[in-house]
């Protein structure tokens, strides 16, 4: 039978304590994720707004056509 031993120690180190740095560079990183997700939001929305204005731009039997339901009419519940 063989026994392998190691005698090599080992050294138990704290956590790194996260530096002003580096919780400057976390907090400005979930910023910019935030502004990005705005911005995307934002840009969604106006795209949205351009499709249903040239939608709504277009004569009334080419939308009943398409199948896009009509401005004035009310939907009843």
């Amino acid at each position: 039978m063989t026994m392998v031993c190691c005698d090599t120690q080992i050294t138990r180190t704290a956590p790194a304590v996260p530096t002003l740095g580096d919780m400057a560079a976390r907090v400005a990183g979930r910023l910019a994720t935030k502004l990005h997700g705005l911005a995307n939001a934002l840009a969604e929305s106006r795209r949205r707004r351009l499709e249903q204005r040239a939608l709504e731009a277009m004569p009334f039997d080419l939308r009943k056509d398409l199948g896009w339901p009509a401005g004035d009419t009310a939907r009843r519940a």
